[in-house]
């Protein structure tokens, strides 16, 4: 039988172990939480969301444009998808909608026109303040079809300034008949409007990857081959037009078979610069020792035309071996002929998108983990938190350049969507805005 004093003794011992494990537990919690928030000035205010995560839940769709800016009004759109709660398949004759919204200075969000579409879109503002919508609309009514099969279409609000968001003029910009044409425009579409009013959307199809584009006041669409004869699908589009042409960054995504992972090994850049179309590899890592094991390796974060006129772009590998989940983040800037890439560091804890923009000259950036999003500024910056509402899955998306958004805005603009399949039906969705003023605190 155990004396008094020997229990004592063990549980002063196990007290002691305890503290110790407590201790460790606090540098370890630490050690994942040590990124200071910081103290830039945040609004954010919960929105409007889609009540069911997938197939076209408006997180979806990471390259696209999704929020703009215009003086004091900010646009972004919101997929409608109750339609899917009994049939998963938005297909025409089971359309989602996609419903343009509007925020004028503190005021509330606007609800305006809605839109028959199967997937999310892109929203764009050109120079006048006329805001755009690019949108994929299903076209074929089997019931088993899952709306991969439709129409481009471009909706455009003249009268939108003084707060009209339901009159609209429309064309087709890629048409399908809804019967017999299969696959005519891919539902992974990019778009991107320049400073000349320039639109062009872009997408993958069959190996071969297409652009269409409109000048301003041009009488029809003008398509094109950024690339043929690929040797893979190219999706994802990310797209800006610039002054001398227009630049896309897509990723590799091949379909293997029924129930198997899609191939993301490499990465292509499209450029078209004084009527010719380039196009190369920015990585391809097919022949890595991981590819055999492991389909997904790259992927695409962002694109950025800066001040200068420069290509900025980020992509993103996967390639520690015992965590597929831990991604390394790459920036590469384009000039002349040559890439120049600088590897950015990222927080301490696992990072999923960075994203670009400028402020007077300086590169700044939104990195989010799957639950927080920080700031930094620089290459070679520190990341700070920012003090925002806390969502999981989150797929950021900023209000850009390549959407029309003017550099000189006083504002940053940020949707923080929710893609986290376990969170719904009741995803939480967030509107944020930073003064481009609070940036000096970084």
């Amino acid at each position: 039988m155990e004396t008094k004093t020997t229990m004592t003794r063990k549980s002063a011992k196990i007290l002691f172990l305890n503290r110790v494990l407590g201790i460790l537990t606090l540098l370890l919690i630490g050690g994942c939480e040590k990124i200071e928030v910081s103290s830039v000035a945040v609004f954010s205010e919960q929105i409007p969301g889609s009540k069911n995560h997938g197939p076209n839940g408006t997180w979806w769709g990471y390259n696209q444009s999704k929020i703009v800016r215009y003086g004091s009004t900010v646009y972004m759109y919101v997929v409608e998808n109750e339609n899917i709660d009994n049939n998963p398949n938005p297909n025409a004759s089971n359309p989602s909608k996609i419903a343009i919204y509007r925020k004028e200075g503190e005021g509330a969000w606007q609800r305006g026109a809605r839109f028959n579409t199967s997937r999310p879109g892109n929203i764009l503002m050109d120079s006048e303040g006329i805001v755009h919508l690019i949108v994929f609309e299903p076209t074929y009514t089997l019931s088993t079809e899952n709306g991969s099969y439709g129409r481009l279409k471009h909706y455009w609000f003249p009268n939108c300034k003084t707060g009209d968001i339901t009159s609209f003029q429309e064309e087709i910009i890629v048409d399908n008949d809804g019967v017999s044409q299969g696959e005519t425009v891919n539902i992974r579409v990019g778009a991107s409007i320049g400073a000349n009013d320039m639109i062009a959307v872009s997408y993958g199809m069959i190996k071969n990857h297409v652009v269409c584009y409109k000048e301003k006041n041009g009488i029809k669409w003008t398509q094109e081959f950024a690339g043929t004869a690929l040797g893979s699908d190219f999706f994802y589009p990310y797209v800006a037009v610039t002054d001398f042409g227009i630049t896309i960054l897509a990723v590799q995504d091949d379909w293997t078979g029924p129930n198997q992972p899609n191939l993301y090994q490499k990465s292509r850049y499209f450029e078209k610069r004084s009527g010719t179309w380039i196009n190369m590899d920015v990585i391809n890592l097919q022949n890595h020792a991981l590819a055999q094991s492991r389909p997904h390796l790259v992927d695409n974060s962002d694109i950025y035309i800066d001040e200068n006129g420069l290509v900025n772009i980020i992509y993103l590998t996967s390639l520690n071996p015992s965590d597929k989940y831990q991604n390394s983040f790459i920036h590469g800037t384009r000039s002349g002929n040559a890439w120049t890439n600088q590897t950015l560091l990222t927080t301490d804890q696992k990072t999923n998108w960075v994203r670009m923009f400028e402020v007077a000259g300086q590169m700044y950036y939104i990195c989010t983990t799957w639950d927080k999003v920080y700031i930094k500024k620089g290459i070679n910056g520190e990341y700070k938190r920012l003090s925002v509402p806390k969502l999981e899955g989150i797929y950021p998306y900023l209000a850009a350049p390549r959407g029309g958004t003017s550099q000189s805005e006083s504002y940053i603009d940020l949707l923080l969507l929710c893609g986290s399949s376990d969170s719904y039906p009741n995803a939480k969705n967030y509107y944020v805005r930073i003064a481009k003023s609070e940036l000096a605190k970084i």
